[in-house]
C-alpha cells in the first residue's frame, strides 16, 4: 500500500520550521497517537513483523513477532536477531542483489517451528544507509503437519489396498489346489488300501491342512490391513488394559519377563472400539517381547490429563538406532529377522481411526517407549490466568 501523500500531517511538516514551541509540541502528541495507532494495528496481526536495520539488530517487533521469537519483550529492540534466533537471523540476512525473497523454514527456538518468510528491503530515500529490511513471519507449522498427515494417510490406504489386492489373489489358487486335492482322494479311494493309495491319501491330507493353514494366514492378513471403521462406544481403557495384560500374561512368564502394571482406580471414559483397543495393545505389546528375547522388564502405565487418556509400554529390549525409529511406521519395514512389517502401520491406523497418536522413543541397548494417546470422551476446558496487570 502506496503512503498517503499531502495529509494534514504532511502539510504541517512542511512548515515545520515556522512552528512556535505550542505548535510543536502539538505535532509530537499528534506523532505519538499515529505512533500508537500504527502499533496497536501491528499488533493485532496474528503475523510476526520484524524490522531490522542494516547491522541486524531489530528496530521494531510486534507482538507476534515477540513470541516466535520467545524474547522478553522489553529486551528486543536494539538487539541483534541472532541472540534470540540464530536460524532467523540466517535465513533474514538479503542479498544486496535481492529486494524480496519468500521462503520456509525451521527454527528450533524457543520450540520448533515451520515459519514462512516474506523479506523485502525498504530504502529511505534520504539516506542509503537508514535502508531495513521487513520480515513477515507465519507460523505454518499446524497446516504443515496437516498436510503430511494426510499425505501419509492416503499412502497408507493405497498400501492397504495394494496388499489387500495380493492377499486377495493369493487367495483364489489355494482355494483351487483345495478343489483338486479333494478329487484326488476321491480317485485315491477307489483304489482301496493298497500302499501306493495310502500314500496318495496321506500326502492329500497333508496339503489340505496347508492350504487351510494358509487361508487361516490370509484370512487374518485382510482382517489385520483392512480393519472395519471401529464401532466407538462409551469405553473403560483400565479394564481393556487389565483384559489384555492378563491374556498375555502366560506367555511372558514362558519368556521369563517380569511385567509391572499400574493401573489407575478409575479413569474418565474414552470413545473407542474395545476390540480394536486390544489389538493396538498386542502389537506393541508382542514387538517388545521380541525385542527382549527372553528376560528383561515390561512397564505398563495408564493415567489420563484434562484431554487425553496416556497408555505407556516401556521395555527393556534392545531399542531401535535413531535412523530406524523414523521408519518403524512404514509398511513391511521390520528390524527383526522374520516379521512381516504391518504392526506398526496397523497400530498407527488404529489409533488415527480413534482420533488418538503415537509416540515412540528408543534408545538402543536399553529400550523402547511406546506411548498411546487417546481422546477423552468428555475434554475438560483448562482456562487461563488473567494476566497480571
Amino acid at each position: 500500500m502506496s503512503r498517503r501523500r499531502n495529509s494534514s500531517l504532511d502539510r504541517v511538516l512542511g512548515r515545520l520550521e515556522g512552528l512556535d514551541a505550542q505548535n510543536l509540541a502539538i505535532l509530537a502528541r499528534r506523532l505519538e497517537r499515529e505512533r500508537d495507532l500504527m502499533e496497536t494495528v501491528l499488533d493485532t496481526l496474528r503475523e510476526g513483523v520484524l524490522v531490522l536495520a542494516q547491522d541486524g539488530s531489530v528496530e521494531y517487533a510486534n507482538a507476534a513477532a515477540v513470541v516466535l521469537l520467545g524474547a522478553d519483550p522489553a529486551e528486543v529492540n536494539g538487539t541483534e536477531l541472532r541472540r534470540f534466533s540464530p536460524d532467523l537471523a540466517a535465513a533474514l540476512d538479503l542479498p544486496t542483489d535481492v529486494e524480496g525473497m519468500a521462503r520456509e523454514l525451521e527454527v528450533r527456538y524457543p520450540e520448533p517451528r515451520v515459519l514462512r518468510v516474506h523479506l523485502a528491503r525498504v530504502a529511505d530515500a534520504h539516506s542509503a544507509e537508514r535502508t531495513r529490511r521487513v520480515a513477515v513471519l507465519s507460523d505454518v507449522t499446524a497446516e504443515r503437519t496437516q498436510t503430511e498427515d494426510r499425505v501419509e494417510s492416503e499412502r497408507i490406504d493405497s498400501i492397504m489396498a495394494l496388499a489387500a489386492g495380493v492377499a486377495h489373489e493369493v487367495g483364489n489358487p489355494l482355494n483351487a489346489i483345495g478343489i483338486h486335492l479333494q478329487l484326488l482322494r476321491r480317485e485315491a479311494e477307489k483304489l482301496g488300501d493298497t500302499p501306493a493309495a495310502q500314500k496318495v491319501r496321506q500326502a492329500a491330507e497333508v496339503c489340505q491342512g496347508e492350504i487351510k493353514r494358509l487361508d487361516g494366514i490370509v484370512r487374518d492378513f485382510l482382517g489385520a490391513i483392512r480393519p472395519t471403521p471401529p464401532n466407538l462406544a462409551e469405553t473403560d481403557l483400565v479394564s481393556v488394559v487389565a483384559e489384555a495384560m492378563a491374556l498375555l500374561r502366560d506367555q511372558m512368564e514362558q519368556l521369563g519377563v517380569r511385567v509391572q502394571v499400574d493401573l489407575p482406580g478409575s479413569l474418565p471414559a474414552i470413545l473407542a472400539d474395545r476390540n480394536q483397543v486390544k489389538q493396538a495393545l498386542f502389537n506393541v505389546t508382542k514387538n517388545a517381547l521380541e525385542a527382549m528375547d527372553r528376560g528383561g522388564d515390561l512397564f505398563v502405565s495408564l493415567s489420563s490429563d484434562d484431554e487425553w487418556a496416556v497408555l505407556s509400554i516401556r521395555d527393556t529390549g534392545v531399542g531401535i538406532p535413531a535412523d530406524k525409529l523414523t521408519r518403524v511406521f512404514d509398511a513391511y519395514y521390520t528390524t527383526k529377522a522374520s516379521g512381516g512389517g504391518l504392526g506398526m502401520l496397523i497400530l498407527l491406523k488404529i489409533m488415527r481411526a480413534h482420533g488418538g497418536s503415537v509416540d515412540i522413543r528408543s534408545t538402543p541397548d536399553v529400550g523402547t517407549t511406546v506411548t498411546l494417546r487417546f481422546p477423552l470422551k468428555q475434554r475438560r476446558v483448562r482456562t487461563l490466568e488473567a494476566p497480571r496487570a
